[in-house]
């Protein structure tokens, strides 16, 4: 999902592509990313940086900044990724693939009774 600005903005410590997509200049980390930690975690810009310290804490507030002024858009960019991972899972289910067959579950309680005895 791409999405428009009304005005050319430059984020500092930010990379943005064609599409709006934001992440941390330098890094793999994405602002939905960190996004969705916060959320997940309930984790504060300081304990961002703490989880991922090669990321300036003025990054993650750069970050935050990005998110907030274009929350509504980055919010339905998550939600189209985790739809799409959903999706990815139950397309794997179906397929008899992943963690969620009996077969898996049947291997790891082997491998675990083999450890224990």
């Amino acid at each position: 999902m791409t999405f428009t600005t009304d005005t050319p903005v430059t984020w500092q410590y930010l990379d943005i592509d064609a599409q709006n997509q934001a992440k941390i200049a330098n890094s793999r980390v994405s602002v939905s990313q960190l996004i969705q930690e916060k959320h997940a975690h309930g984790w504060s810009p300081e304990e961002l940086h703490f989880q991922h310290p090669e990321i300036p804490l003025a990054a993650i507030y750069s970050a935050l900044s990005y998110y907030y002024t274009y929350q509504p858009q980055i919010d339905a960019q998550i939600a189209q990724e985790q739809e799409e991972i959903q999706n990815l899972q139950a397309d794997l289910i179906t397929m008899g693939v992943g963690h969620h067959t009996a077969d898996f579950k049947q291997r790891l309680q082997q491998k675990r009774q083999q450890q224990q005895g």
